[in-house]
């Protein structure tokens, strides 16, 4: 399954999407603070015991990237790594801790108006000024093993209401194993987010996760999410601490038919676009209108309540070419979606349910120019060579002779 958004319906960044799953058991449930204590009581215990730990709860809030870095600096082990993503992914879509919510009065509607007008020209004008560039992605791809069946169907209809405020359906973070890290070069040109090749370090038998991927990190997920958000309902939040300063949250609600986050399922050998109400929310920087944060947690309609995909993408300023422009750094995934192995979903259908979870890292961000070089006649004689030994090549800047 494909899930993503469609500027005019006609172009669609995509999450690719192929199944998920409920637990029949809950973690403890704790908090941020919870988390801390937690890993101070854990000092100095082996990786596997740490993360046999923290595999055993499931947080009710939102980390920090700041926070979530000072974790992992403290325990550099690889399970308990592991351990720490699938933690704080699945809280991904949860509001933040009450200590990070900054005590500062709501802005006038005038002034909410105007953080969201910028962020509409950032959108607009700003991201497709970034230069030609190439990054690398990172992919670690959680899943659990396909579970019980459970009665699903799709069904395009009208949303008719909205869910909790921020949430996933979340699942045990014990039943998630990870299959495989999966690196790709992504190239942003002309601005748009072209594929150049990927690569994988997984286990023998594992092949790269086909069900869930992400694309449109780059600008395409910014223009439907604030585009459908200001044709929508879009209300005020909070002030959170940002990685300096104040940073402005909204939480924005789509209604299905003015959707243009695109869902594409496979039926047989042909794929259904429906288009879900969605919710999420966006983190502005109130002086430029930069993104900074934006999550979308689709609204499946009636009796379609089993599916479920999100998504929530981290911009941070990046170094390209000397120049410092706000790209992604971090993206979560996460998919609740049911099986129909390689056929048809009907009404009514029962089916085999799996959780699919992303961590996606994006970093070596390189700028790209094109270089052209003139080869000399091999003879010796000065003269040009022919037209045909002319080349033109894109290489990174910072990797040119």
């Amino acid at each position: 399954m494909r899930i993503g958004s469609c500027a005019m319906r006609k172009w669609a960044p995509l999450l690719l999407l192929a199944g998920s799953a409920w637990p029949a058991m809950a973690a403890k449930s704790v908090t941020v603070g919870q988390v801390d204590q937690l890993l101070f009581a854990l000092r100095g215990k082996s990786d596997a015991k740490v993360a046999q730990e923290l595999s055993d709860v499931e947080l009710t809030e939102r980390v920090s990237p700041a926070r979530l870095a000072h974790w992992e600096a403290d325990f550099p082990g690889s399970r308990t790594h592991e351990a720490l993503i699938k933690l704080a992914d699945l809280a991904a879509f949860l509001n933040p801790p009450a200590a990070d919510v900054l005590p500062i009065p709501a802005p006038d509607s005038e002034t909410q108006d105007r953080m969201l007008a910028l962020a509409a020209e950032y959108v607009k004008t700003t991201v497709t000024r970034i230069p030609n560039f190439v990054a690398t992605r990172e992919t670690t791809h959680f899943e659990d093993t396909p579970s019980r069946p459970g009665a699903f169907a799709i069904v395009p209809n009208r949303v008719k209401g909205p869910m909790a405020a921020g949430e996933v359906n979340r699942t045990d973070a014990k039943a998630l194993r990870q299959t495989g890290s999966y690196p790709a070069t992504v190239a942003y040109r002309d601005g748009k987010e072209v594929p150049e090749s990927a690569g994988a370090t997984h286990g023998k038998d594992e092949p790269p996760p086909v069900g869930l991927t992400t694309s449109g990190e780059f600008g395409p997920i910014l223009s439907v999410a604030i585009g459908d958000a200001v044709r929508s309902e879009v209300t005020w939040q909070r002030w959170e601490q940002g990685a300096s300063d104040p940073v402005a949250v909204f939480r924005y609600a789509v209604p299905a038919e003015q959707s243009n986050y695109m869902l594409e399922i496979p039926t047989d050998n042909k794929l259904e676009r429906v288009y879900p109400g969605y919710h999420g929310e966006i983190a502005i920087d109130p002086a430029t209108g930069a993104i900074l944060r934006i999550s979308m947690v689709t609204e499946p309609a009636s009796p379609s309540e089993a599916m479920q995909a999100a998504i929530s993408v981290e911009y941070a300023p990046v170094a390209i070419g000397g120049q410092s422009y706000i790209c992604p750094v971090h993206g979560v995934a996460f998919s609740r979606l049911p099986l129909s192995h390689g056929s048809a979903v009907q009404p009514g259908s029962t089916v085999g349910l799996q959780t699919q979870l992303n961590d996606v890292i994006f970093s070596q961000y390189h700028v790209f120019r094109s270089e052209t070089r003139i080869a000399n006649d091999a003879s010796g004689t000065g003269a040009a060579a022919p037209a045909a030994a002319n080349s033109t090549r894109t290489v990174p800047a910072d990797h040119q002779p």
